[in-house]
């Protein structure tokens, strides 16, 4: 499947790596204009199989509980043209770091959430999730590290890979596609 986004953000702390236009592009690499619900479908269109997003939540001791996101496992890349004409194509992940270092990245279609409501029942259309890195429970495709979204509970770690990604405004092709098996 291919989405075509535009560059949002190409510095500081990020939440997200996707998201729709005009909800969460201070915390995302990447915003595109169709809605969440419509990548679901393709997807779904697609024959991939979600699943559930992750969850945490603080225990009444204080520990952690996290719950991983679960849904089939997909690759997640960027196209994009560069300054001298020629197209790049590398993982969506390249462009996030922690601490210095590429940041380990698998994603899973993990479907968001529906809910009984008249006005956006598919939960990501009103957030604008669509490719989650924080755990908020509502993202379509979400990263399988479970990462609480409240500062106070886990330090922000994920980072725009500034040097990687280019001028915000540029326009990208995010190309999602089933990731192959592995054997047992």
């Amino acid at each position: 499947m291919r989405v075509p986004g535009v560059v949002a953000l190409r510095e500081g702390w990020l939440e997200q790596a996707v998201c729709q236009q005009g909800t969460r592009d201070h915390e995302s690499l990447i915003t595109v204009s169709m809605p969440p619900s419509s990548i679901h479908a393709a997807l779904l269109l697609a024959g991939l199989k979600p699943g559930r997003p992750g969850h945490w939540r603080v225990r009444d001791d204080g520990s952690l509980e996290l719950v991983p996101p679960t849904g089939e496992a997909v690759l997640i890349d960027v196209e994009w043209v560069d300054v001298a004409g020629s197209v790049q194509r590398g993982p969506l992940s390249a462009w996030i770091k922690t601490e210095g270092a590429a940041a380990p990245m698998s994603f899973v279609f993990a479907g968001s959430v529906m809910r009984d409501r008249a006005v956006a029942p598919y939960v990501a259309d009103q957030s604008g999730s669509v490719v989650g890195l924080v755990t908020f429970g509502d993202e379509p495709m979400a990263s399988v590290a479970v990462v609480p979204d409240r500062a106070d509970v886990a330090e922000p770690s994920l980072k725009a890979w500034t040097e990687r990604i280019p001028p915000e405004g540029t326009a990208v092709t995010i190309v999602i596609r089933r990731a192959p098996s592995r054997a047992p």
